[in-house]
This record gives C-alpha cells, structure tokens and sequence, in this order.
C-alpha cells in the first residue's frame, strides 16, 4: 500500500517539486562542503595579500643555503638544532611579512619605476659582468639555472628598485642640519686628558672581619645567586676528515687508470654561438621569419623587431653557449641547424624566438697532464668519502656493541678517547659545542650515563662521538659550599666602600687645594687619552665625561672601575672632537644608515600595528611536527 502511494506521488507535480528541492539541497551541501573544506594554501595573509606556503618554503631553503655557505661546517651542527629551525622559520616568516608591508606602502604611495630603470639595473649588475662588460650569456645562464624567465626576474628588480626608492625617501624625511652634525662629532669624538691613581684593595680586605650572622643573612637575601647548573663530565671520539685523509696516497698507476676508464669525463664541452629575435605573438614571429627569408639582414631585424632589448642593442647576439645554457626547447632548435642557418619560430615560455647559429666549437679531449691534479683530487676524495663513511658505520656498531665504554669504538677507528672536566651546558668545551651534541650530553637518554651515543654529524666529513661517565643534577649550593665565596664577597664589599670613601677624601683635598698630597703609596699615572667614542670602560668612561674644569684647572673625582678597582681621576684637559674630510663623510654615512634602520623599524611598527596579519598556525605547526 505504501508503495502504491510512494509510486503514485512521483508523478505528481507536488513530488517532482519536492525531488527538485531535495536535489539542490545535495548540490548546495556538495558545493559548501567543498568551498568550507578547502585546503590552505597560504603560509600568512597581510591585509588579505596571500604568501602562499611555497614562497615560504622557497625563500627558507634560500636562506638555508645563504646561512651553509656563511657558517660551512657548523652550520650541519646548527641544522640539527630545533631552536635554530624554529628560528629560522620565524625570521624567515617576519622578513615575508615586513616585505609584503612595505610593497603595499609603496603601492598606496603609488611609486613606480619604468622599464628603461630596470633594464639599466639589470645591465650593470656586477652578477653579469664578464671583463667589465655585460655578458648576456651569463645573464641567461644565471636565469635558467634559478628557474627564472626573463620578465619574472625583471619583475623581481622592479619591486627590490621600489623598496629601494622607499627607504631612500624615509631616510631623506630627517635629516642632521650642518651645526647639529658638527656638535654630534665635538661630544662623539671628544677626547679628555687624564691622570688615574689606583687605590689597593687587597690590605684592606684581609683586615675585615665577616661574623657568621653576616654569611647567613646573605645567603638567604641571595639563594638565587647560589643555583648550580646540571653538569656532565664526559669521554668523547672525533672522527674528521683530516683522520682518514692523512693515510690516503694516490699513485700515478692509480690517476692512469682512472683516466683510462673516464676519458670521457675530460672531453672540452662543445660551444656554440647563438643570435636570436624574441616576439611576443606568433603573427610577429612568422612576419620576422618571411622577412629573413626575403634576405633581411638577422642583426638588423633583431635590433628592430626583438623585445629582448638587452641582446637586440647587439644584433640578437646572446654570445657562446654551453649544452644547459636555455630552456631545451630553445636548445633542441639551435642544435638541429647548421652554422649560419636559422630556424622557424620557436615557442618558449609563451614567447617566440628565431635562432641564428653564427659560430661552434667542437668537443675535444683533455689530455692527461692538464687533469692529472684534477683526478688525484678526485680519487683521494673518492677513497676519503668510502672510507669516512665505513669508518663511522664502525664507529657506530661498536659503541652500541660495547656500551660499557669506548675503547672498542676507538680502537676500530683509530682514534684516542678525549676526556673534559665538569661543564654546564652554557659552559661546553669548544670541541663539542654543537646544538645537537650539548642536546644529546643533557637532554637525551645518555644523559644519565652508562651509554654511549650514535656518531653525531657536528660538520662536512666530521662527527662526535660522546660518553656522559658523570652527572651532576642542577641544584642549589648549601650554606656550608658558599661561605667561603660569601665571606670573601663581603669583605671585598667593606673594603671598597672603605677605599672609595678615602678616595673621594682625596679628590675632595685636591679640588679644594691641587698642591695638597696623597695618601702615602698612592701615585698617579702616566697621562692617557680617553675618547668617549672608544668607551675602554663603560664605569669610568661615564664618570670621566661627566667631569668638567673650572678655570682651566685640573679637576678630582673618586671613581669605581667596571672590574670594581677604585681610582682617582684627575682631568687634565678637554679636546672637541674633529675629524678628516674623509673620516667626516664616513661618520655621515654611518649616522646616515643608522638613521634609516631606525626609521624603517618604527614605520614597519606602524604597519604592523595597523596591518591585519593572520598566519597560517596549523602549516607551521605541521613543519614543527616533521
């Protein structure tokens, strides 16, 4: 009966109009489904400009790449830091988003530069200079190599020129009048003649007397003082290259052979000589190529016709190429002439081309004397790398074999066991400060002792090996392992009040009287030069230029040192500063650089405190996680 019903209902207008409703809800929910289920694509959004996680990843392996060649070994030690990723993510993030900032400042201050700017920037560019002069070669060689096109490169100059024009501007929006500069110069420089008379510390100090009530009060006001850090004493292992490579000799038998077996390694690689015309439609294109079909003159069309305005200035000539120098396409097309023949137009990155091959260079073996030194290198790093390696496996099988020490692990590498004395972690011996050997000796499951660790990679070819035979956990110092620190703190305390206030009796006779004495085996010194700008030291460069003379006479202060050695100074003479013409123009540059650091940092505030930004917390979680 029910299905009766339901069957009888579908032909009626009523169901149909309920089927289509329920029809669009199933479509509709698919639709938001997909629209609120989107994946993120973005690493930060500012002020609703995406930077997509690619950009993000693109510039952190870029500046990975900056930092391993800046720090070379030590930056494998580094990388295997979590702080030091998390750091450097988080600059990397910052340095997006301060850019983004400043690009759309620049767009609301509507600061263009024309194309004629970004082609001069591009052909002076010292990156592209060969001899003194611009190489387009190199030009397209470098852009292939970064996978970038042409227009996506100059558009990368257009936005660096923009940036340049806007800091240029903020640091001519203030600006140091002559009169202010020269003041700035006088006080920076000034130069103060002086005389000092240190008074001894250590007579007096062994006549002080500390009581036990003294040492106990102080204790407690200061338990903080008294923490003692988590300290570890350990053995250790390096393994460098320098230990394989030492026993490694390559005969001449061995380089013959190798030279032998990998001639074709050491053929010249062939060359060639390319001209083109670049359009950007392929109608252009074909009038181009019916014209040189006509006879028109290649050098002469390109300079007319071509937009690559940097090769048309030279006829189209983009100089000798090597195999790898242009997209393949492009490359496919020059190889399948003849020299002094030209191809139809070819499409490259959506833009067209007609390549003239002018010259070529065939390929031709090396003979063995010129790379002789070139494969004895290449044998001994060969040999070093198989080796270095097979040693380190070894290291590592004989050290988890043998936990109860590393004399087996020693023994297979050849390597003697390095013992240190006690160190905190803020406090490691130079030969295992590595992030992830100071994590490994207190943070990880050796840390307690009675294991050793895996090889870990501290550089290129050079890992450390450790062995914690003592812990100490941090904690606090009693009473009893203080009081001696304590009693001879306090006592240096009273002893330098006491001398301080007999110095400032002094200070205060002499200015009073400059012929009247000093306290018997007090003398001052030879005459110096103190210039505030050298700040020798930071206590007694504020006394000494908070000083001033009366009459032109000699004045007397009673000071501490930064070490806490009291002094008497005497203030012989004042000197403004003044400097060179050229010491002047390098002082305003500097002040010029500093006031344009400080200037961007309190526009990038304002930006940022305006800016909406949102970053994208579940990706970098995500990174954080791997």
């Amino acid at each position: 009966m029910l299905i009766e019903k339901l069957h009888s209902m579908t032909s009626s207008w009523v169901s149909k109009f309920l089927l289509g409703l329920i029809a669009v809800a199933f479509v509709l929910s698919g639709i938001t489904g997909y629209v609120f289920t989107r994946v993120d694509t973005s690493a930060v959004k500012v002020n609703g400009e995406e930077i997509s996680q690619q950009t993000f990843y693109q510039r952190y392996e870029s500046e990975s790449e900056r930092l391993r060649q800046q720090l070379g070994a030590q930056f494998a030690a580094l990388s295997g830091s979590p702080e030091f990723v998390a750091g450097l993510r988080q600059s990397v993030l910052n340095n997006l988003i301060n850019q983004a900032l400043l690009r759309q400042y620049a767009d609301e201050l509507k600061i263009g530069i024309s194309d004629e700017r970004v082609k001069q920037e591009i052909v002076t560019s010292q990156f592209f200079q060969q001899d003194g002069k611009f190489d387009n070669a190199l030009y397209q060689r470098m852009l292939q190599l970064n996978g970038l096109t042409p227009d996506a490169y100059a558009n990368i100059v257009r936005e660096a020129l923009r940036l340049e024009q806007l800091q240029t501007g903020l640091a001519e929006s203030e600006f140091i009048v002559p009169a202010q500069q020269a003041q700035l110069t006088e006080l920076f420089f000034q130069a103060r003649t002086v005389r000092l008379a240190p008074f001894a510390i250590d007579q007096v100090m062994d006549k002080q007397t500390i009581t036990d009530e003294e040492v106990s009060a102080y204790y407690e006001a200061n338990k903080g003082a008294f923490l003692v850090p988590e300290l570890a004493k350990v053995q250790y292992l390096t393994l460098t290259r320098a230990d394989v490579e030492k026993h490694i000799k390559v005969s001449d038998v061995e380089i013959a052979q190798y030279y032998q077996d990998n001639k074709a390694l050491y053929v010249s690689q062939g060359q060639q000589r390319l001209s083109h015309i670049q359009v950007a439609t392929e109608e252009e294109a074909k009038e181009v190529y019916k014209a040189l079909q006509d006879g028109a003159n290649f050098a002469g069309l390109a300079s007319a016709r071509s937009v690559d305005k940097i090769s048309a200035e030279n006829g189209g000539d983009l100089s000798w190429t090597s195999a790898g120098t242009f997209p393949k396409a492009f490359e496919d097309a020059a190889n399948a002439l003849q020299v002094g023949q030209f191809s139809q137009p070819v499409k490259v990155d959506n833009q067209y081309h007609i390549i003239l091959v002018t010259e070529r260079k065939a390929p031709s073996t090396l003979p063995l004397e010129v790379v002789k030194t070139q494969i004895a290198d290449q044998i001994r790093q060969n040999v070093v790398n198989n080796q270095y390696f097979s040693i380190e496996k070894q290291l590592a099988e004989k050290a988890f074999e043998h936990p109860e020490g590393l004399e087996k692990a020693a023994e297979v590498a050849g390597l003697s066991i390095q013992e240190t004395d006690f160190f905190s972690a803020n406090d490691v011996p130079a030969e295992l400060n590595y992030p992830n050997v100071i994590s490994a000796i207190f943070h990880s499951d050796i840390s307690q002792g009675g294991v050793n660790s895996e090889p870990m990679n501290v550089g290129e070819q050079h890992a450390v090996l450790v062995r914690v035979i003592e812990h100490k956990p941090e904690g606090t110092r009693s009473l009893a392992e203080a009081k001696a620190d304590i009693i001879n703190y306090l006592k240096r305390q009273k002893a330098e009040d006491i001398v301080l206030a007999e110095a400032k009796q002094s200070a205060q006779r002499l200015n009073d009287n400059p012929t009247a004495s000093l306290p018997e085996g007090i003398q001052f010194g030879a005459e110096e030069k103190w210039v505030f700008a050298e700040n020798r030291d930071a206590a007694l460069n504020n006394v000494i230029f908070a000083m001033s003379l009366t009459d032109n006479k000699p004045s007397y202060v009673a000071a501490k040192a930064s070490n806490g050695e009291v002094v008497l100074v005497e203030l012989k003479q004042v000197e403004q500063g003044a400097l060179s013409a050229a010491e002047s123009e390098l002082f305003t540059k500097q002040l010029a650089q500093a006031r344009q650091v400080a200037l961007q940092n309190t526009l990038l505030q304002a930006l940022r405190a305006k800016a909406k930004i949102e970053v994208n917390d579940k990706f970098f979680q995500q990174n954080e996680e791997q």
